[in-house]
């Protein structure tokens, strides 16, 4: 897309009333400068209908503390700030924008009242900022297509900001993959050392984090002591350093193992994943890394937090909705989305620095298609791959200094044997209570309606609806091509997958029978719905095992049966594609060694392992 020079900015705000919503009042600000407090109910509305439509923070909650209908057409600083300021955060209130913007907090809804064209005029001004830039003539193009297709109320505002009134509609803009850098492939980092730490280098580090400035406390220079026993070498096979720490509250436990665990990384050169339960903890931890690495460009190069798949803006799910441009109710959050694209750090859309608030904007329609789903990423094969945010952080966390991650994904990797990192040398678990729950989710087999019908739709693909789920022949059929022996496996495979159940079995557990999976689930309902002691809406009930009702037993051993037939072929799978690899591997090219290998963890991970 060319970049036409914009224009000389001109500020323009709405000439609107400024509406802020209190507890049980509201506050109105006419364009005259008028202050109005009337009664909520039919006074309110009156009031409102004689004005433009209102200036004002975060338009559903607003409307529905003040019990009015949907605002149609008002003008949202909340849109606005995220239009302007991608990837930047602030609590969706006035107050909470105010903070975000360095301005004076309002000391009540009269001042923030009086705030709000002030935020606005503080929004337009950044905005301006980044006219003569590439990201600024995207922003022109994106509100054209936001006033023609949705009548975005701050769309003039945004484009005389951006000196360019008559911007036009380019779908180039709303492609944020064209901007995104690519990983490149690096040769594998030399093996980690295994020097220890001292209690006194753990000690220094942390009084270095810490400033002379910072009160002292005692028991956490103690307890970065203690943690550096965890970071010595390892003297006996299958016998690692191993620290159980326990500290009251207000000690300052997440600086006092950040202190040990660095000095670690640093002298070996390895990183050292940080563990934790909550997302809460895991931004806090976040937040506390920027005290040892102030330096944002250092913080990116030595921090990454990992996540699981399904946390990430999947650009192809951005692109695979582009049809919905020209929709009223989804161009909007779909522009945010693509601005956010591009500004923010790791392209994490469910806790990082995509605004929580949007969603609630917005609802989860147009949102909610755009993370990863299960079972849908096609890795290699996808056109973004290169430019994905999940990959950079894969490959960013090799060459990391400390890993954030939650527990989750770690125990998940564990069990699956390291995942694509490799194994860390060194864990620190916070909140290490929570360990058991997470081990029991990664290291446990489930026989459920929801993960039978997950596996069936991973190895036959998408049966209608608009999932891309591949299915297994499509990830294999290139294999299969020039590996012919796959081909009668591959057919009793999908043959026998149809006995786990498709979509939409729920509705079908009250009729009579239809194959192995949905009968033994509606044989195990009917003897917990017989037997439980209390009914409480059908979530959480349960019963004894046994003595089992003699049309359960049956239905599982037909469903053991039928579950054989579909493991055998699947297991000839593996091995046959085991056998390719394990041919002359010196005479494959590595993009097909990589085909082979994913194929097999794909077979093991999805279907074998489960089964």
């Amino acid at each position: 897309m060319s970049i036409t020079r914009p224009q000389a900015p001109r500020l323009l705000l709405p000439d609107a009333p400024a509406l802020v919503a209190g507890a049980g009042r509201a506050t109105l600000l006419t364009p005259e400068g008028e202050l109005l407090e009337p009664a909520l109910g039919a006074a309110l509305s009156q009031a409102l209908s004689r004005l433009p439509p209102p200036l004002l923070v975060h338009a559903p909650a607003t409307a529905r503390r003040l019990d009015l209908p949907r605002f149609l057409d008002a003008f949202d600083l909340l849109e606005l700030f995220a239009f302007c300021l991608p990837a930047r955060l602030a609590a969706p209130t006035p107050r909470g924008l105010a903070v975000a913007l360095g301005l004076a907090v309002p000391r009540d809804d009269a001042a923030a009242a009086a705030l709000l064209p002030e935020i606005a005029t503080v929004l337009l001004r950044a905005l301006a900022e980044t006219r003569h830039s590439s990201a600024g003539a995207d922003a022109a193009a994106m509100a054209a297509q936001l006033k023609a297709a949705a009548g975005w109320p701050w769309a003039d505002s945004v484009l005389a900001a951006l000196g360019d009134p008559d911007a036009r509609v380019d779908r180039n803009a709303f492609r944020p993959w064209r901007r995104l850098p690519e990983w490149e492939d690096e040769a594998p980092p030399p093996p980690a050392a295994s020097h220890g730490i001292t209690q006194a280098e753990a000690r220094t580090r942390l009084a270095t984090i810490l400033g002379g400035a910072a009160e002292q406390r005692p028991s956490q220079a103690d307890y970065a002591s203690a943690a550096a026993a965890a970071f010595q070498p390892r003297e006996v096979e299958g016998q690692p350093r191993l620290v159980l720490a326990e500290a009251g509250t207000g000690t300052g436990k997440t600086l006092g193992y950040i202190a040990p665990a660095s000095v670690w990384a640093e002298k070996n050169g390895a990183p050292v994943w940080l563990s934790t339960y909550t997302r809460n903890l895991q931004r806090q931890l976040d937040q506390e890394l920027a005290r040892l690495y102030p330096d944002p460009e250092e913080r990116r190069a030595r921090v990454v937090v990992r996540k699981g798949r399904e946390n990430y803006l999947c650009l192809l799910n951005l692109e695979e909705v582009q049809g919905q441009l020209s929709l009223r109710d989804a161009v909007l959050p779909l522009s945010l989305a693509c601005r956010w694209a591009i500004a923010t750090r790791d392209g994490d859309i469910v806790g990082g620095d995509f605004p929580g608030w949007i969603m609630e904007l917005f609802g989860g329609a147009v949102i909610g298609q755009l993370a990863d789903r299960r079972g849908e990423c096609i890795r290699s094969a996808c056109t973004h791959y290169r430019k994905c945010y999940v990959e950079h952080s894969i490959r960013r966390a090799k060459s990391a200094r400390l890993v954030v991650a939650n527990h989750a994904l770690v125990m998940v990797q564990a069990a699956l044997g390291g995942g694509e990192d490799g194994t860390p040398l060194r864990y620190v678990f916070d909140e290490g209570h929570h360990i058991f729950d997470a081990a029991d989710g990664a290291f446990s087999a489930a026989i459920s309606g929801f993960e039978t019908a997950e596996m069936r739709r991973w190895l036959l693909g998408a049966e209608g609806g608009r999932s891309r789920a591949k299915g297994l022949q499509r990830r294999i059929e290139d294999l299969a091509g020039v590996i012919p022996a796959l081909l009668g496996p591959l057919e009793e495979a999908l043959r026998a997958a149809r006995i786990l159940p498709q979509q939409g079995w729920q509705s079908r557990l009250e009729a009579g029978p239809t194959h192995p999976t949905e009968d033994f689930l509606r044989a195990i309902r009917g003897q917990v719905m017989a037997r439980a002691e209390e009914d409480d809406g059908q979530y959480g009930i349960e019963c004894d095992l046994h003595p089992m009702n003699p049309d359960m037993a049956e239905a599982a051993a037909a469903l053991e049966v039928a579950l054989g037939k579909l493991e055998a072929p699947l297991k000839l799978l593996a091995t046959r594609l085991q056998a390719r690899l394990d041919e002359n591997p010196e005479e494959l090219e590595l993009a097909d060694k990589i085909r082979l290998e994913t194929a097999i963890r794909g077979i093991e991970r999805r279907a074998l392992i489960p089964l």
